[in-house]
C-alpha cells in the first residue's frame, strides 16, 4: 500500500523558514572542514550526520521482492543536518534536516528499505499531520526525498517542560519488543537505532522528584486506513479521533527499581500498560505489559478473514548480565496476543500496518555483546518464533574508525519455509521468518 499525501500549505512556509537558517549556519566560519557549527547550548549550532548502507539481499522469492533476479542490492545513502539551540535559559529547539538516495536492481518504491532497516513501522507514517517530506526523484529502480525530520521547540517552566512539534518520544526499556512505546518502536531486527522518526505531538513532562514524575503526550494523526476509500492523508483535516494519541504516563523509583504506568488512547483503540525495570544480584529484569483494546477496524483485504485491530495482551519479560570481560547477555520472551501463527498471511498484513509486533504468538530473543577493543565490538542476535520454529540471526560488528567515524558490518539471515506461490491470490505465507530475505549489508557513519 502507497499512502498518497496532499501537501499542507505550511510545508512550504516551514521550508522557507528553515532554509535561511541553514543557509546562515553555513556562512559561519568553522573551525575545520565538516566541523560542528556554532553551539546548541546557545543561540545556534548545527552538526549532522553522513551515513551510506549497501544491502544485498538473497530474495528466493520472499515478501516483499518480486524481481527477476535471486539476488537484489539496494544502496542508501542519508545526510542528516541538526540546527539547535537555546535562545533564553527556558526556551530550546530543534530541526532536522534528512535527504535520503536509494538505488536499487531491481524495483523499489519509497518505503522499501524502511522496512527492511526498521521492520515492525512498515509504510505507514502514524502520528504526523504535515507532510514535511519532497520527493526529489522517484524512478523505477531509484528513489531520493527530502524531509523534515524533527522541528520542535521546548519551553521550561518551574513546574516542568513543555515540547511542541514534531519530535521522538520513546517510553519503554526492553530491547527487541517494547510494548509500552507506542509511537515507532524499532523492530526486534533494527541493526542501527541512532535516530528515531518523530511524531507531531504536544509533550509535557512534570517531575515529581529526581526519578519520579508524569508525562503528558498527544499526538495527533488521520486514521490511514487499509482499504483503498479509507486511505487519508497528512493534512490536518484529515487528523481523526481514530488515529491520534492522548497518553499518560506515570513513573517512579522505588527500592531501587524504576517503575511506569501508562494509560490511554493511542492509534486504534486504547492501552493501559506497566513497567519494572530493575536488579536482582548481577541480573537485570526487565518487564512490559500492555493490553490493547481495539476501536472499530477495517477488515483485511479479501481474501483473508478478519479485522486488522483485534484487542490483545502484549508482554515480555527480559534478563541482563554484563561481565567484567566486556561480555554482556541480554534475554527476552515475548507474549504476542496479537499474533496469529494459525494465520500467517492475515498476521503478515497485520505486521506491516503495525497491528501487532510479530507475526507469532511467542517469541525468544538473545543477543550477546562483546568488546574486542576499545574500537571493535562485535554482537550477535538470535530471535526465535515458538510458534513455528522459524528464526532470524544477525551477527554484527561495529568498527571505530575515529571518535567521528563509524563501520558496520553485518548480516540477517532467516531460517524456515518460504511463502508459497499461489496463482489469482495472495502468497501462503508458512513461517515467520522464513517470509523475510537474507540481507549481508555494510553501513558507513561519519558524525560532524
Amino acid at each position: 500500500m502507497k499512502v498518497r499525501c496532499r501537501r499542507h500549505w505550511l510545508t512550504p512556509v516551514l521550508a522557507w523558514l528553515i532554509l535561511p537558517v541553514l543557509i546562515w549556519g553555513g556562512a559561519l566560519p568553522c573551525r575545520s572542514a565538516f566541523a560542528l557549527l556554532g553551539d546548541g547550548e546557545k543561540a545556534f549550532g548545527m552538526d549532522g550526520s553522513i551515513r551510506a548502507l549497501f544491502f544485498v539481499l538473497d530474495r528466493d522469492g520472499t515478501y516483499p521482492f518480486s524481481g527477476r533476479n535471486d539476488i537484489d542490492a539496494l544502496s542508501q545513502t542519508v545526510l542528516r543536518l541538526t540546527a539547535a539551540g537555546r535562545p533564553a535559559p527556558s526556551l530550546s529547539y530543534e530541526v532536522h534536516w534528512v535527504q535520503s538516495v536509494t538505488a536499487a536492481t531491481e524495483r523499489i518504491s519509497g518505503g522499501s528499505l524502511l522496512t527492511v532497516g526498521n521492520a515492525t513501522t512498515g509504510n505507514v507514517l502514524r502520528y504526523r499531520v504535515l507532510d514535511t517530506s519532497w520527493t526529489v526523484l522517484n524512478e523505477e529502480r531509484a528513489f531520493s526525498t527530502a524531509s523534515l525530520d524533527r522541528m520542535n521547540v521546548k519551553t521550561s517552566f518551574a513546574w516542568g517542560d513543555l515540547t511542541l512539534g514534531r519530535q521522538a518520544v520513546t517510553f519503554g526499556k526492553t530491547y527487541f519488543w517494547n510494548p509500552l512505546d507506542v509511537f515507532f518502536p524499532f523492530g526486534s531486527s533494527q541493526f542501527d537505532r541512532d535516530y528515531k522518526p518523530g511524531v507531531d505531538a504536544l509533550r509535557v513532562d512534570i517531575p515529581f522528584g529526581p526519578f519520579s514524575g508524569l508525562n503528558l503526550v498527544g499526538a495527533a494523526g488521520p486514521k490511514i486506513g487499509i482499504g483503498p476509500g479509507d486511505i487519508g492523508g497528512n493534512d490536518p483535516q484529515d487528523a481523526s479521533w481514530y488515529g491520534s494519541a492522548l497518553l499518560g504516563r506515570l513513573f517512579a523509583n522505588k527500592w531501587g527499581w524504576d517503575f511506569s504506568l501508562h494509560a490511554g488512547k493511542v492509534f486504534g483503540g486504547w492501552q493501559l500498560g506497566a513497567g519494572a525495570v530493575g536488579d536482582w544480584g548481577p541480573v537485570q529484569i526487565r518487564a512490559e505489559g500492555a493490553q490493547f483494546l481495539a476501536m472499530s477496524s477495517d477488515p483485511l483485504p479479501a481474501p483473508l478473514q478478519g479485522d486488522l485491530f483485534n484487542s490483545s495482551f502484549v508482554g515480555v519479560i527480559g534478563l541482563g548480565r554484563r561481565f567484567e570481560s566486556g561480555l554482556s547477555l541480554d534475554f527476552e520472551y515475548l507474549y504476542n496476543g496479537a499474533g496469529d501463527p494459525n494465520r500467517l498471511d492475515a498476521a503478515l498484513v497485520r505486521t506491516q500496518f503495525g497491528a501487532s509486533l510479530q507475526m507469532s504468538r511467542h517469541l525468544t530473543g538473545l543477543a550477546a555483546r562483546y568488546e574486542f577493543s576499545p574500537l571493535v565490538t562485535g554482537q550477535v542476535a538470535l530471535v526465535n518464533s515458538l510458534s513455528d520454529g522459524s528464526a532470524q540471526l544477525q551477527p554484527l560488528v561495529n568498527i571505530s574508525l575515529s571518535n567521528e567515524m563509524d563501520f558496520l558490518i553485518g548480516m540477517t539471515l532467516n531460517f524456515g519455509p518460504s511463502p508459497k506461490s499461489a496463482s489469482g491470490t495472495l502468497p501462503i505465507v508458512q513461517s515467520e521468518f522464513g517470509t523475510i530475505p537474507d540481507l549481508f549489508f555494510l553501513e558507513w557513519k561519519y558524525y560532524f
